[in-house]
């Protein structure tokens, strides 16, 4: 590692990190001149305005130009989701952000300002007039099937959005843009094809007008992102002006020379490159799910050339590497309240994908690949993170390369199976798949949710909390969690008398609620298509500009507009073998006692909890407990596949808690696997309960077998390995031929913790001692003592394995 990236590293040690209301302003002053306008155009002069006007510095020791807010490490205040009201921003300084009274205090006169505009809008606001006004949705939006509950119309779960990037925000779009084009064209390609298709254009159809607006949104946005690049290049130069030392003069210089050329020109170096890949992910943020897709395969031509011409070295490489890393440490996001709780210790997605397959099925794997896994192992920062992906021809070296990276204590990267991800996009309808050279190019989007670079794009995804939809059928369709009926009655679960005549009665049950939750899901898929365009992201998606639309207003070769998550399924699962074989097999129990027990929170039922929670549970390599799993995440994929997507075709399943699973378990009763009330439920979608998986990791990964996962778009399963394990390059061999074999037969992800328990437990209570301490949490590391005690206990409690 070198010096520069040292200090850089020591520089990202802060305690609080600054909330911004530059973009918010100058969002304000370009939403009040533009009011009467389309939409889009309207959101396009936003986008421009923004990038000409927000605070731009270039920091000590950097290479990279682009820091994605008006500060160092700050978060701009967003407008789009919903408003900060002066609880919730009392609640983010009572944690690790930090505002100025006098941003406060004008970040309070923005939100009037911009509330009292009649033409603006936030989404929270906007989906309230559908959802709150509903009489039968509005029970189901606070009832904690789905995260996060609301708590009124208007505010819905509360808190809006702070984020970090020049692009428009707030969404979680799961989506992969074609960085390609733009290294090998440059931005002057996308402005020259839309000119012409404004000179060209021809009014002879329904659709001519809105073309015309999305045309001319893309000239004035890629036209200002060239200037923003030319901005910095302005600063670049004044900066070396002033730079006594000679060899930082020449740093500044080229990076100014650099910004004159990219991203309105191709890229010809490495270098140049990497500079207008990070100017292109600034614009795709803010999102906490950007995606760079498959680094290793469209930048290695731009490496390969300079390493065959002698202009790089690997070293050289690394260092920029490196600086990326840490320029991506400071591109952050937060949250209201409700929703910082399913996405603890700071959450973001910035995936970055390597290794996998080429489009003839050949191994993609090359330096650049071996490159970053160095650049997460010497820097050891948790973001941003990498995702390997896993074929039946991966080279042993990178597998046992990838998990040195892991054993570092970094918990990345993650691995996931070509063949699951692949089956999904080539599987689906008649009418709406893939072909295979097609889904060989697909990347993680977020955590784990597979997408194709410019081809498809995923809109909404929310989570889904199965036990809590159980607990409703076993309490004829009322919700304990708010006192109020919000599902159906498909029976009085005390008088059923068989198995079959239950689970049939709580598979109905989570059919109804499910068809709601898509319900709400089209509502946000709505609202964003009308409120929400966005033409940069849009016209670098496959045949963007002469499309002339949104690509939240298109449709795609394949349409995955919305997933459902499904949260809790474990727990859902097993407590069903449970009641199957405490019930109504050995009937030592009547199902009268287990609800009286389960409303009383197992208090006076001791005796029977234990019972309960005694029974087989899923993990353990146990057909019949495993086969209920399956059967519960069957019913979530079937169900997601029969519901209509607003964008066509069908809501997707998908199968990832992040940390979901502790509100979740907070919205949720007692249920029959022996769990007390409020008590987290099981992590990501394919571990087994914390704790409860007795038999090691390959029993572990039989069990996840059972479970059809080619049907979901992602799902998550974490393990914990103890660190005694993989001292040597024999034990990396043995996970790594475990996790090739789980992935190759039927398994689509697997992470890995590898951490000491007795660090873990001493960092809860003496967290000033392990700042660095990083541990894999779902989808994302993240830096342990930055987590909800929840979670922390969470983590500790998975079972640790021996190999």
């Amino acid at each position: 590692m070198t010096e520069r990236v040292k200090r850089m590293i020591n520089s990202l040690r802060i305690n609080k990190y600054p909330l911004c209301v530059e973009q918010f302003r100058l969002a304000n002053e370009s939403l009040e001149v533009t009011g009467g306008e389309p939409i889009l155009l309207r959101r396009s002069k936003l986008h421009a305005h923004v990038l000409d006007n927000i605070t731009i510095f270039i920091e000590e020791d950097d290479l990279l130009c682009g820091s994605g807010a008006s500060k160092p490490f700050g978060l701009e205040m967003q407008y789009e989701y919903g408003v900060w009201t002066k609880e919730e921003v009392e609640s983010l300084k009572s944690e690790v952000y930090t505002i100025t009274p006098e941003d406060e205090e004008e970040l309070y006169h923005l939100n009037e300002k911009f509330s009292n505009n009649s033409v603006n809008s936030n989404l929270i606001e906007a989906m309230g007039k559908s959802l709150g006004e509903n009489e039968r949705l509005w029970p189901f939006m606070k009832s904690g099937c789905i995260l996060p509950p609301w708590k009124d119309k208007k505010g819905g779960s509360g808190g809006g959005f702070a984020m970090s990037g020049y692009g428009l925000g707030p969404g979680f779009s799961l989506v992969c843009i074609d960085y390609s084009r733009i290294l090998q064209e440059g931005a002057k390609s996308i402005i020259y094809e839309a000119k012409e298709c404004l000179k060209n254009l021809k009014y002879d159809s329904a659709d001519s007008i809105e073309k015309r607006n999305y045309w001319e949104g893309v000239v004035i946005v890629f036209e200002a992102w060239v200037r923003m690049s030319r901005r910095y290049a302005e600063l670049a130069e004044n900066m070396a002006l002033a730079e006594k030392d000679k060899t930082r003069k020449e740093e500044l210089l080229e990076m100014a020379r650099v910004c004159r050329k990219v991203p309105y020109e191709p890229a010809e170096s490495f270098y140049e490159a990497l500079q207008s890949f990070w100017f292109t992910f600034l614009l795709v943020c803010p999102s906490p799910t950007s995606t760079a897709g498959r680094f290793d395969q469209y930048m290695y031509p731009f490496y390969k050339k300079d390493i065959d011409n002698g202009k790089i070295t690997d070293s050289e490489v690394l260092e920029l590497l490196e600086i990326m890393r840490c320029k991506v440490m400071k591109i952050n996001r937060v949250s209201g309240k409700a929703n910082r709780a399913k996405n603890a210790g700071m959450a973001k997605w910035y995936n970055w994908t390597i290794g996998g397959q080429k489009k003839d099925g050949s191994d993609a794997t090359n330096e650049l690949s071996y490159l970053l896994l160095d650049a997460a192992i010497e820097t050891h920062l948790p973001h941003h993170t990498l995702t390997l992906r896993v074929h039946s021809g991966t080279p042993e070296k990178l597998m046992i390369k990838a998990l040195a990276c892991v054993r570092s204590g970094v918990g990345l990267p993650a691995f996931i199976g070509d063949n699951s991800f692949i089956n999904f996009f080539v599987n689906q309808s008649e009418t709406n798949r893939l072909s295979i050279e097609e889904a060989r190019d697909y990347v993680p989007t977020g955590c784990v949710d597979g997408n194709i670079p410019g081809i498809t794009r995923t809109q909404v995804a929310t989570f889904f909390v199965v036990p809590q939809a159980m607990d409703i059928c076993m309490h004829n369709g009322f919700c304990r969690y708010t006192n109020e009926m919000v599902g159906k009655s498909f029976g009085d679960v005390t008088e059923m008398s068989t198995f079959e005549e239950f689970k049939t009665a709580v598979f109905n049950e989570i059919r109804y609620l499910m068809s709601m939750a898509n319900e709400r899901i089209n509502v946000e898929l709505i609202i964003e298509r009308e409120l929400f365009p966005d033409v940069f992201r849009s016209a670098l998606m496959k045949d963007g500009v002469k499309e002339g639309k949104d690509m939240y207003n298109r449709k795609f070769a394949f349409e995955n507009g919305a997933v459902l998550g499904a949260v809790g399924g474990v727990n859902a699962g097993n407590a069903l073998y449970a009641i199957k074989k405490l019930i109504y097999d050995q009937k030592k129990y009547s199902m009268k006692q287990l609800v009286d027990a389960l409303d009383a929170n197992w208090v006076g039922y001791e005796s029977m909890q234990q019972e309960f929670k005694a029974q087989d549970k899923y993990g353990n390599n146990i057909p019949e407990v495993d086969a209920l799993v399956a059967a519960i995440y069957k019913l979530h994929a079937d169900v997601c596949l029969s519901l209509p997507c607003a964008y066509g075709d069908t809501l997707k399943p998908n199968a990832i808690s992040i940390s979901a699973h502790q509100p979740g378990g907070e919205c949720t009763g007692a249920t029959a696997d022996g769990r007390k009330s409020g008590e987290i439920l099981a992590d990501a979608s394919l571990s087994p309960d914390h704790g409860t998986d007795k038999n090691g990791p390959l029993a572990a990964f039989m069990s996840a077998m059972r479970v059809n996962q080619d049907a979901y778009q992602g799902t998550l399963m974490n393990m914990k390995i103890l660190p005694d394990n993989l001292k040597t390059e024999d034990d990396l061999k043995k996970l790594g031929s475990m996790i090739k074999t789980y992935l190759t037969h039927g398994g689509k992800h697997i992470q890995f913790n590898i951490v000491d328990q007795e660090e873990m437990e001493d960092a809860k209570h003496h967290p000033e001692k392990h700042s660095e301490l990083v541990v894999r949490v779902a989808g994302y590391s993240a830096y342990f003592t930055k987590l909800t005690p929840q979670i922390q206990d969470e983590v500790i409690e998975r079972t640790g394995h021996n190999l």
